[in-house]
């Protein structure tokens, strides 16, 4: 049967990517993420027994069995594997094959019905094939496979949930009810891995976990826990309370401790999911799992679960500067359940497994784990649910029998970790001068994802002593911040790295401008992976997004040098994201200058969705004038409305100047394109009869010609801002632009302005806010907006016209009834989008780009759930979109050749999949000719699978792909291949592969790849 399999890989084209597929009998690299479950999947021995693993990314995603004659027709042999692999909480597909057809299921869904596909159809692009998979596109035809609500973390998470709340309904307080439920899962788990089974219960006398739940005997219990605490000795195996918790437990709360082991969904009480098999599930997942619960507070304390597959990454960006990673002596001082901890142990683990090919024996592992892996945290319970990680990861993977005869010896006991390997309360405190982990300064890699806290009021935590005695001033009092200076003092000065989860605003957020530059002067930088796109779906209750950041202390000096650069890496939301993978495309990534972060941290923004080019047309627009340089004109103000309290005064106003005219509420704010919806005022608030201040300014801004804004936007992320004559006031929420009566039209024009298409486009690149965090617009995000007074114009004559014009339409708006206003502007607006890009100046390309953020970008920014992955920017490209890109792809290039004095011009031809291939490809070849070609820019493409099939095998051959292109063509749509005289690129047919600002980009990128062939 060995060769059955080999035939379905080779016509699904997954023997081409032999770095990603694990086939039985082979090795797994030592520093695979994942090489212990591979290897786990792939035991001729073990549970699931497959005969090969597909991983893209180096995440396991499909496992192939072969039949063994009845495998296609048992479905409960088919039931068993799946529920196994569901357990493991990796693969997603299992796929049966035989000499003539294959079966395809999910590991999640029992009831799922499976997908029966013949051999004939099996093909490079077709369904389940490598392209199928890599490129995610198996989810738009099977989404319901991949519903994150039936993967295994989180069915354990809701049920565990579930029965902590019951169990603290009869009586235990909340963190007994964890440690018991976290003493439940240790002893679960030595049961399913056969380290206490029956003859483990015979010699000690002792019954099953399972019965003796099921049978409420607690005595029975009490034996069972205290002999496995003496044999495995651990921090955790006993709640607070000890013995008296099990004997005071009521037969209720057995009664929902049986439920849990016996696989019923606690929410409805049917048993309708897996069974829970605790040999396969991740010690990591449990341990994060733990750490979403843990604290009562753990908002408060700004403590957010870490998911498994960004601690894998950040644990991954740790090690990638290590020479030797057994050498490493890793620290998280904020290290809640253990996650990162436990994630770094393993790692380290499997590497010095594969380094010595043999499976490494109790002792020895307890000598890494306790020679190499430290944390600390404030909080108690997480701290000894870390320790019972670790403990797990010990136990992982070894022989029961070996176990056993060593329990039997008294050398299985697990040590003792608390106090020693881990601290907690309050010497577990980071900041803290008793701290003896980090008083010992020499660890090699610090790992962590401190809390993301910014105190209110006047509440003082050793956070901001710390800071205070240093003389740092921290942002916003924000904790991790403080934690990232704090880091510099617990490692090794010369070989000490970090690496952080963090807010996005850490780095980001305008306020925390002078920090950066601050802490750039203390650290380098290595990567900055910034996942603002993924805000809603990696942290479900988090208000920020993610940046992981890898950084080591400056050793020789404290001023950054200009050729100095870090990576910055942009990831966007996928259909990846469905198969518990984290995607870093090649074309999501940037150079930066680490002297331009520290001088401007806007260019973290604008690099996200933006690129050099739009850095440049930001720039150039930017140096003409802003709005804030309207303020310096005479009777020009921006104000926001009154503060109904302010602590700094202490003598409030009366409201009798202000009670008799109309007022704005913010939370009613409605418009008709540029103009105010003055339907919405209505009588002052009876109940404000004072406010805090009522300055000429405010009062100024309550009447004339002005442009009124609120803080949030559209769901479109358009300013909610709107023209009025009308005297009216309205409280802080309410910002106000106010002219003398003479520049009326200007603010007209201003309002026409602010909602054009160029303004989103420009806040989405700039604003911090809007783009990671919330639709919200400040007064600094406004005032940095470009505009030039019509007098200071390159065309003061056409600028005064253009102002004109649309002042005009206005005025022709105000006059007409409230009840058609909306359409009326609606009709008129690509008129108005037109005036405004000739007032500005932007060539075709800049308005091309621009179309193509507010058409594209924005509708596709920030999905809020897995159902939402497949947004506009995740479709499949059209041809518009390939001419277009052909198009600007060509005219960068003649702009380049230009700049550098070159001579002769290119042509372009098109190669693509057809509209039924799964994974769809498409080849752009490039060929320079002498003379300009007699025909356009247009590129015909050519449909044909078989092509481009051919075309990538072509290069292949002629081992000419690079490695990540010839694992995985779906991530390197950003490497420039050479065959002959021509050039190629290979992407994947997704829109986002084909925007103008991936055309710029690849431009400059095949200017780079021909100077430095010409160099060689």
């Amino acid at each position: 049967m060995e060769g059955v399999l080999n035939q379905w890989l080779d016509a699904w084209g997954y023997s081409a990517a032999p770095g990603s597929l694990h086939l039985h009998g082979d090795s797994v690299d030592g520093q695979h993420p994942y090489r212990t479950e591979i290897r786990g999947l792939l035991d001729p021995k073990g549970a699931i027994r497959a005969k090969a693993v597909f991983d893209v990314e180096g995440v396991p995603t499909i496992c192939f069995l072969e039949s063994n004659g009845e495998a296609l027709d048992n479905q409960s042999l088919m039931r068993g594997v799946r529920e196994r692999a569901w357990n493991q909480n990796l693969v997603s597909i299992v796929l049966v094959v035989d000499d003539t057809r294959a079966l395809a299921a999910p590991t999640s869904l029992p009831e799922a019905t499976f997908e029966e596909i013949e051999f004939k159809q099996a093909k490079p692009f077709g369904a389940f094939s490598r392209a199928d998979i890599q490129s995610g596109e198996v989810f738009s035809r099977h989404a319901q496979w991949f519903a994150p609500e039936n993967r295994v973390d989180r069915k354990l998470l809701s049920n565990l949930g579930i029965i902590v709340d019951a169990l603290t309904h009869e009586g235990l307080d909340k963190g007994a009810a964890q440690l018991l439920m976290a003493q439940v899962m240790f002893v679960a788990y030595l049961e399913h891995r056969g380290i206490v089974g029956d003859e483990y219960r015979k010699q000690r006398e002792v019954g099953s976990l399972f019965d003796l739940a099921k049978q409420a005997d607690r005595k029975g219990m009490i034996a069972l826990m205290r002999r496995v605490k003496k044999d495995f000795n651990g921090d955790l195996l006993e709640p607070d309370g000890g013995q008296s918790v099990w004997s005071n437990l009521s037969d209720v709360a057995f009664q929902h401790l049986n439920e849990f082991l016996s696989h019923v969904d606690m929410a409805d009480g049917q048993k309708s999911f897996w069974r829970y098999d605790f040999r396969f599930i991740p010690v990591e997942l449990i341990s994060g799992i733990y750490e979403s619960f843990l604290a009562e507070d753990k908002r408060d304390v700004g403590a957010y679960y870490t998911p498994r597959h960004l601690a894998a990454l950040a644990v991954d960006q740790a090690f990638a500067g290590s020479d030797d990673i057994l050498a490493e002596r890793v620290l998280d001082g904020a290290c809640g359940s253990g996650i990162l901890l436990t994630t770094a142990y393993r790692r380290m683990l499997a590497y010095g497994e594969a380094k010595t090919g043999t499976q490494w024996p109790f002792a020895k592992r307890v000598e890494l784990l306790q020679q190499n892996i430290f944390g600390s945290d404030i909080n108690e319970s997480a701290c000894r649910v870390t320790a019972f990680s670790l403990y797990l990861c010990v136990l992982e993977n070894l022989q029961p029998a070996d176990l056993f005869k060593l329990t039997a010896q008294g050398k299985a006991t697990l040590p003792t970790l608390d106090g020693h390997n881990i601290v907690r309360g309050a010497k577990g405190d980071f900041f803290s001068d008793k701290n003896p982990l980090v008083k010992r300064g020499n660890f090699t890699l610090l790992i962590s994802n401190p809390p993301w806290l910014e105190p209110s009021g006047k509440q003082l935590l050793s956070s901001d002593v710390w800071a205070a005695a240093q003389g740092h001033k921290i942002p916003r009092r924000q904790v991790c911040l403080s934690y990232m200076l704090r880091a510099m003092d617990a490692v090794d000065p010369v070989r000490g790295r970090f690496c952080f989860i963090l807010p996005v605003s850490s780095l980001g957020a305008e306020t925390s401008q002078p920090f950066v530059k601050e802490w750039l002067r203390r650290c380098e930088l290595d990567t900055v992976i910034n996942f603002g796109d993924l805000r809603k779906l990696l942290f479900e209750n988090a208000k920020q997004p993610t940046l992981v950041v890898a950084a080591r202390p400056r050793r020789s000096r404290s001023e950054i040098e200009l050729p100095e650069t870090f990576e910055y890496w942009t990831p966007k939301a996928d259909v990846s994201l469905a198969f518990g993978r984290l995607t870093l495309h090649g074309t999501d990534r940037h150079s930066v200058q680490t002297a331009m972060l520290a001088h401007d941290n806007s260019v973290l923004t604008t690099l996200y969705w933006g690129t050099p080019q739009d850095q440049a047309t930001i720039a150039s627009l930017e140096m003409r004038g802003q709005i804030g340089d309207l303020l310096e004109e005479a009777g020009w103000q921006m104000a926001k409305g009154f503060h109904l309290k302010d602590s700094s005064v202490s003598t409030p106003v009366s409201v009798e100047s202000i009670a008799s005219a109309p007022y704005l509420d913010a939370r009613k704010f409605a418009l008709h394109g540029p103009l105010l919806d003055e339907g919405v005022l209505e009588r002052f608030p009876q109940n404000v009869t004072h406010v805090a201040k009522l300055s000429d300014k405010i009062l100024g801004a309550f009447k004339g010609p002005r442009i009124v804004f609120k803080d949030g936007m559209t769901s479109e992320r358009e300013i909610c801002a709107g023209f009025s004559t009308k005297r009216f006031s309205f409280n802080s929420s309410t910002t106000a632009i106010v002219a003398p009566p003479k520049d009326a039209d200007l603010l007209r024009f201003l309002s026409v302005y602010l909602h054009s298409d160029l303004v989103r486009y420009l806040l989405l690149l700039t604003a911090y806010q809007i783009s990671f965090e919330r639709e919200r617009v400040s007064l600094l995000n406004v005032k940095r907006l470009p505009f030039v007074h019509p007098r200071d114009h390159s065309n003061p004559p056409r600028a005064a016209a253009i102002v004109a014009e649309v002042a005009e339409f206005v005025r022709e708006m105000e006059a007409s009834p409230m009840i058609g206003r909306q359409g009326l502007f609606d009709r008129w607006r690509t008129q108005a989008e037109k005036l405004i890009s000739e007032y500005f100046g932007l060539t075709a390309m800049e308005k091309a780009r621009v179309q193509e953020m507010v058409t594209l970008v924005v509708p596709s920014m920030q999905p809020p759930s897995y159902a939402r992955l497949v947004t506009p920017l995740q479709m499949r490209t059209s041809d518009r979109d390939l001419q277009r890109y052909v198009k600007a792809l060509l005219a960068e290039l003649a702009q380049w050749r230009d700049a550098m004095g070159g001579a002769g011009d290119f042509e372009a031809s098109l190669t693509i999949a057809s509209a039924q291939a799964c994974g769809a490809l498409a080849v752009i070849r490039l060929d320079v000719q002498a003379q300009k070609p007699a025909k356009s820019s247009h590129a015909q493409a050519e449909v044909a699978d078989q092509a481009v099939a051919k075309l990538v095998q072509t290069l292949q051959t002629n081992e000419l792909l690079p490695v990540q292109l010839r694992e995985n063509l779906y991530l390197a749509a950003d490497v420039v291949v050479r065959h002959g005289n021509s050039l190629y690129l290979i992407k994947p047919m997704v829109r986002r592969m084909w925007l103008q600002a991936q055309a710029f980009r690849d431009a400059e990128r095949i200017v780079r790849y021909v100077q430095e062939q010409a160099a060689q």
